[in-house]
């Protein structure tokens, strides 16, 4: 199993906020989340359906994720995610993944 840890976030806009949401997710990304210690990478993912974003990230620890939690910064980040959205998360390790042809299996 990898040691990386994965954060799911799947969001439900508000009517006509699925662009403002993922504009929102990609800045938050860009000037905190990615200067955070242990962050490995993110993605913004916006749904063909007109409501869902995804924000996917790697971190190297759990511990790194909440530290970054903590952080009083996050908290008024997320009154601007929970204007325009509602959410769930997920933690977890990758136990299989498929890239460019290439398998691989978690212990």
């Amino acid at each position: 199993m990898s040691t990386t840890v994965t954060l799911i976030n799947v969001f439900t806009a508000k009517p006509g906020k699925q662009q403002a949401l993922a504009e929102t997710l990609a800045e938050g990304t860009r000037n905190f989340f990615s200067k955070q210690p242990g962050s490995l990478s993110s993605s913004v993912i916006v749904g063909g359906d007109g409501s869902k974003v995804a924000n996917i990230s790697q971190w190297r620890s759990a511990e790194d994720i909440a530290a970054f939690r903590s952080d009083p910064r996050f908290a008024d980040y997320m009154k601007s995610v929970v204007e325009l959205a509602a959410g769930e998360s997920m933690m977890g390790h990758t136990t299989y993944s498929h890239t460019g042809g290439v398998e691989s299996q978690g212990a």
